[in-house]
């Protein structure tokens, strides 16, 4: 049984990880950029129930619960509480979990930022997609400026690695003992392991053949920072006619620079999906690895 040291009491296996809605009939995404999530974009209700563990440049806008300063880092926020064992991972060690201990990874605004966007896998992988089955769309900006400073944050990881990324706790090691007392050690983000987030984007998914939208233009996408303390766009698609569907992210503040599928310019990227007429799990893919 999972004990903390704080509380000296059971944790509920997958009590951390509420799945947040991220747009209108929206559910959390997943895929390239890491498990499910369960933190709102800034500003909104949502719960921000997981910590922000890779560094991150925030444009037009942020997180709710999330201090980032102008132009400069702020200070690396280390985790509270006490750390949690019994994780199958090594049940043996101690980790501050998401949902139960609070930390922050250092992060910055700025007027601008460089980017590549990063597709989540199962729209770009093997998994099928289909019709009246949920279709994960998630997109990621990584940071390409490589003069941008160093940021340290922490390395974060699934606790439970045989169960479902949505049903698994996640948290990052604590090192030390009960008698002389825990902390965690901090990871270096080069620039170009850093993530960027703009507060402006809107996204549009539409109907090939017929020229018809899914997501009209203009919809504002909706950022979250998932399980691994990534910030990801997410959204869940259903689509009820088999075909082609092209899905563009519109990035207004931030110039895209790359691609890792799809096309892109400026300030846009677009991605082509294939939705087939089968029955079963569509977009059921995701599962790759956490970049």
């Amino acid at each position: 049984m999972r004990t903390s040291l704080w509380r000296g009491v059971g944790v509920l296996a997958g009590a951390t990880l509420v799945l947040a809605a991220t747009m209108t009939g929206a559910g959390a995404a997943q895929g390239d950029n890491g498990p499910p999530s369960g933190s709102g974009r800034g500003g909104d209700d949502a719960s921000a129930a997981n910590s922000l563990s890779v560094p991150t440049v925030m444009v037009d806008g942020g997180f709710a619960d999330v201090s980032c300063p102008d132009a400069a880092p702020g200070a690396l926020e280390t985790p509270t509480g006490e750390p949690s064992t019994g994780y199958l991972i090594d049940p043996t060690a101690y980790f501050y979990v998401q949902g139960l201990n609070r930390w922050q990874a250092q992060c910055y605004t700025a007027p601008t930022a460089t980017a590549d966007a990063a597709w989540g896998d199962n729209l770009t992988g093997a998994a099928a997609l289909t019709v009246n089955s949920p279709i994960r769309v998630e997109l990621g900006l990584l940071n390409s400026d490589g003069e941008a400073p160093s940021m340290t944050g922490y390395t974060v990881d699934k606790l439970s690695p045989s169960a479902l990324d949505r049903e698994s706790d996640y948290g990052t090691l604590a090192t030390g003992s009960v008698e002389d007392g825990f902390s965690a050690t901090p990871t270096t983000f080069a620039a170009t392991e850093q993530r960027v987030y703009d507060g402006g984007v809107t996204f549009s998914v539409r109907n090939d053949t017929t020229g018809a939208f899914v997501v009209h233009e203009g919809t504002a996408a909706t950022a979250e920072i998932n399980a691994t303390g990534k910030v990801v766009y997410g959204y869940n698609l259903r689509v009820t006619s088999a075909g082609s569907y092209t899905i563009t992210f519109v990035i207004p503040t931030v110039t895209v620079t790359g691609t890792d599928a799809g096309t892109f310019l400026a300030h846009s990227v677009a991605l082509q999906i294939t939705v087939t007429g089968g029955h079963g799990g569509g977009g059921g893919g995701g599962h790759g690895p956490v970049r």
